[in-house]
């Protein structure tokens, strides 16, 4: 600036300085004269006074003006005075960096980007650079989203080495996959996806051979490019598949989408618009959060990982956490509710998508308290038993779910009825609620005699209180879908299926002992039936990767009970005999052997690995005959727990037997192979089959799985 110019800059800077004094001071000393009374004007009836202005008023303006004389002082802002303190602009980091990109990069010429690294002017210029070209795409921390890969995680598509990154950045990438839906049909795609799943021993509802036939058509296909599928090729940017990292979607509906369609991956050029100098400052960014990201892995503790990973286990985290095909803890599992739908969220470690921004506390109040960073839970997550943990078991649930794979899924959208909506109201329905006192271990009076082992009992009351969360299922909701505490245990419906009643009472009436309740529990398999539905899954994902011991506790504090859960004194149980020759001389047997009999044996004693026994099977001797029911209405399909002991698919009977006929035949089987002789009514079975059908549950004579994933979801069954 010219002195001419920088002369007239500080005329008209003092010239308004003193004007703004000049017209504060003008209204200070007529400030007298206002009166309140007297009206100026009136404005939409609004009346608008000759109120005085407030003394603060007039003291805010005289300290502003103080410190602006005092500012001008000492700063430049009069034409070409320095201040007294002689501040330039240089010195303001934020504004503009101390030297340029040049000067930084000029005593480090050809180093590494590790070494780069370690330079923060460097890594300041790179940060700078990828919030301004990157991050639209891999987001603010280099984590990623679908489609774009995360690059703080040391899994490098064309490789890791500074070559490759800087190559990337400055020559870009273009990936492509041929599509096969003109090659190979839906069924044979689906294989494929069932055994790109497996790879990762993730967990699919579908049978071995679907698996096996699946990897024989991707050694057909795809062994040209992915070989077995568990080797990468960064020369060519193929990925490895046997890792849990899916750059596109890693969901058994991604994968076949994939496989369809195919992909053309594009990572643009940005050597014509970037210096070498910034594409290695981005390089050393990159190399930094690379870094910075391996640390703070390093730093969790291998001991307390290992025990959160079983705790997340005992929790059954994955399956809530993962929707039907979906990758384990990215959320989308839909829960409907009376008030409508909720899915669960994404709860791996990626900080746009999940839970990467918690800290313990986030993650305390989330699990044990129902607060989550966003609003308060529904509590269709089980905080409510969950709160029952120990401060150490949940330190070391964090630090596993610190642990796990980042997931760049996105959370759905919950389509909630107003005023459930309201998050806010969450906070009311846990004051009204939830029972915040601490869990008590000791022994009910009435219980005391009859427990011999108080450790074991007090350590299944932990599992199945907390982690567990039995009650969560198997225990009625009231209106407001909050458990109702004097009936806990006493069964609930849930998808079409009756979560039964387990209270120690049904139990001992049932047969039920410590060895069968354990090996039903740890394995899905026992003397008395198997797991199916739900609670198959619950199996699979969680009690069978527990200790037999822990199992076992389980099993021996429900099988003893508690408060709210007695065996009731008169309580028998119950002894069937199977089918004597009076019950072999019944017409009705005749229905049931061509009905049942092919694959339950004509003495009902099951034929594996086809059929399990309906003698003494723990859900024809329950006193609720609903699962009975439901089971011939709406068919079975194997849980594909243990590959060796899976049985066949089961056929629904709404098509071949009347409610009328159908009530017979399961009144005939409860009677002879479960000892409970109260009848099953045809308006019963009516009832139950219009529910199902109602809710999209019923089948036919041939039920596929998938007519499940068809149904709608929207649809609440009780």
């Amino acid at each position: 600036m010219s002195s001419f110019w920088a002369l007239w800059a500080a005329i008209f800077t003092l010239i308004f300085f003193v004007l703004m004094i000049s017209v504060i001071v003008k209204y200070w000393r007529s400030n007298h004269q206002a009166d309140q009374n007297h009206t100026i004007g009136s404005f939409d009836g609004i009346d608008e006074k000759d109120a005085p202005p407030p003394k603060i008023l007039f003291i805010s303006y005289a300290i502003a003006f103080v410190l602006s004389a005092g500012y001008l002082v000492l700063y430049p802002g009069l034409g070409e005075w320095q201040g007294l303190i002689d501040w330039q602009q240089s010195d303001d980091r934020l504004s503009s960096p101390n030297t340029s990109l040049d000067q930084q990069f000029a005593p480090l010429n050809g180093a590494s980007l590790a070494k780069l690294a370690e330079n923060p002017e460097i890594i300041t210029s790179g940060q700078i650079l990828f919030q301004t070209h990157c991050a639209a795409c891999h987001r603010n921390n280099a984590q990623g989203q679908k489609h774009f890969p995360n690059l703080i995680d040391q899994v490098w598509l064309y490789g890791g080495t500074d070559e490759a990154i800087l190559h990337s950045i400055a020559k870009g990438r273009n990936g492509a996959m041929p599509g096969w839906s003109e090659v190979l049909r839906p069924d044979e795609v689906a294989k494929i996806s069932y055994y790109l799943a497996s790879l990762n021993q993730r967990h699919t509802d579908v049978p071995e051979v679907k698996v096996e036939l699946g990897k024989t058509l991707f050694t057909q296909y795809c062994a040209s490019c992915h070989a077995d599928g568990s080797v990468a090729n960064p020369q060519l940017g193929i990925p490895d598949l046997s890792d849990d990292i899916w750059l596109h979607g890693g969901s058994i509906e991604e994968i076949q989408h994939t496989i369809n369609y195919g992909l053309n991956n594009l990572m643009p050029a940005f050597e014509s618009q970037l210096t070498n100098n910034e594409i290695r400052a981005l390089g050393a960014y990159i190399r930094h959060a690379e870094f910075t990201q391996q640390v703070k892995l390093a730093e969790l503790e291998q001991k307390p990982v290992e025990r959160g990973k079983y705790l997340a286990y005992a929790g059954d985290c994955v399956a809530c956490h993962s929707a039907e095909g979906g990758e384990p803890f990215a959320g989308g599992l839909p829960f409907v509710t009376p008030f409508g739908t909720v899915y669960s969220t994404n709860i791996t470690p990626h900080a746009s998508e999940g839970i990467g921004e918690y800290d313990f506390d986030d993650f305390r109040d989330a699990l044990v308290r129902g607060k989550g960073k966003k609003g308060y839970l529904y509590p269709a997550m089980p905080y409510t038993s969950y709160q029952y943990l120990t401060e150490q078991d949940m330190l070391d649930l964090w630090e596993y779910m610190q642990s796990i794979t980042a997931v760049s899924r996105r959370n759905d959208d919950n389509s909630m009825m107003f005023p459930s909506n309201i998050r806010l109201g969450l906070l009311g329905w846990n004051i009204v609620f939830m029972d915040t006192d601490p869990i008590d271990y000791s022994v009910p009076s009435e219980l005391i005699d009859q427990i011999q082992d108080v450790e074991k009992w007090q350590q299944g009351k932990y599992w199945v209180a907390g982690l567990g969360h039995c009650s969560e299922c198997h225990t009625p909701r009231n209106i407001a879908q909050a458990l109702i505490a004097e009936r806990i245990f006493q069964g609930n419906l849930i998808d079409g299926w009756n979560a039964p009643d387990i209270t120690a009472n049904e139990l001992f009436i049932d047969g039920w002992d410590e060895a069968t309740l354990t090996d039903f529990l740890h394995t899905g398999h026992s003397d008395k039936g198997t797991a199916f539905a739900g609670m198959a899954d619950v199996v699979k994902n969680s009690l069978s990767l527990m200790t037999r011991e822990d199992i076992e506790s389980m099993s021996y504090y429900l099988l003893s009970g508690d408060t709210n859960n007695v065996i009731s004194k008169g309580a028998v149980p119950l002894q069937p005999k199977g089918f004597d020759e009076t019950a072999y001389q019944t017409p009705i047997y005749a229905t049931y052997r061509q009905t049942c009999g092919a694959c339950h044996g004509d003495d009902g004693k099951g034929r594996p690995p086809i059929a399990p026994t309906l003698l003494n099977n723990g859900i024809i001797m329950h006193s609720d005959p609903f699962n009975t029911i439901a089971v011939t209405v709406r068919g079975l399909q194997p849980t594909y727990i243990d590959k060796d002991r899976n049985f066949m698919p089961m056929a629904s009977f709404e098509d071949v037997l009347s409610d009328k006929n159908l009530a017979e035949l399961i009144t005939f089987v409860r009677s002879n192979l479960g000892d409970r002789h109260e009848p099953v009514t045809a308006e019963h079975v009516k009832e139950v089959r219009e529910t199902l059908e109602a809710a999209g549950y019923a089948g036919g004579l041939h039920t596929t799985p998938d007519m499940y994933d068809r149904r709608d979801n929207t649809i609440n069954i009780k």
